[in-house]
């Protein structure tokens, strides 16, 4: 008679080989992201890489001396400005749904960026410029890198808090270079327009009537 022998040992063994190669296939994935995305995923503590685009798209009037770029998942807007000595900035529009991590959070991510200490909640208020911008809050960052500074470098920039969203405008390059475009900066972010919503549609006229008002003469 033919002797039957258990089949557990080779279920166990198969078993093993599954999962060795699961690990194996773990360690081999490979993901490769674009350095501004992980700066989205800090300032939206989320898992999404690319926030979705806005409803409601702002619009905006750039200087006459920037040039648009080329747009990515992650800019609405994208512009260089040229200076001397072929220095040159960097502009950028972005927007967050909600809060997009805390104002608090992304102006001290800014400055830590040009090597600057974070600060706390009071001390960061004080530090930036309270407008409105087309109705919206608004707060304009100028800080720079300290003295002695192994890279020197500056940032401009604009968050604006919209009811469902969050807007940065952001603006780097040398010191000097900010300095001198400082006012085009601001220009830039005061141009800025959100169309409205939920607004009721303009009724359309009627048309014209042979009958005469008697205020007419």
């Amino acid at each position: 008679m033919r002797e039957v022998r258990p089949c557990a040992p080779i279920f166990g063994a198969i078993a093993i080989s599954f999962a060795l190669t699961a690990c194996n296939n773990e360690n081999i994935s490979v993901y490769r992201i674009p350095k501004e995305n992980n700066q989205v995923s800090m300032q939206t503590d989320s898992g999404n890489l690319a926030p979705p685009p806005p409803a409601n798209p702002a619009s905006w009037t750039k200087p006459d001396s920037w040039t648009e770029k080329a747009l990515s998942e992650m800019r609405l807007g994208s512009f260089e400005v040229a200076g001397a000595n072929g220095e040159s900035g960097d502009v950028s529009i972005t927007a967050f749904p909600g809060d997009a991590g805390g104002l608090d959070s992304n102006v001290n991510r800014w400055r830590e960026q040009v090597h600057q200490p974070a600060l706390e909640s009071e001390q960061l208020a004080q530090s930036w410029q309270e407008e409105a911008v087309d109705g919206v809050p608004t707060i304009i960052v100028d800080v720079q890198s300290p003295a002695g500074a192994e890279k020197v470098s500056a940032i401009l920039g604009a968050v604006l808090r919209t009811a469902d969203r969050t807007w940065f405008v952001k603006m780097t390059g040398p010191p000097d270079l900010l300095k001198a475009q400082k006012d085009n900066f601001l220009h830039f972010v005061r141009s800025i327009h959100f169309p409205s919503t939920g607004q009721p549609k303009k009724q359309e006229e009627p048309p014209p009537s042979n009958v005469k008002s008697t205020n007419d003469r």
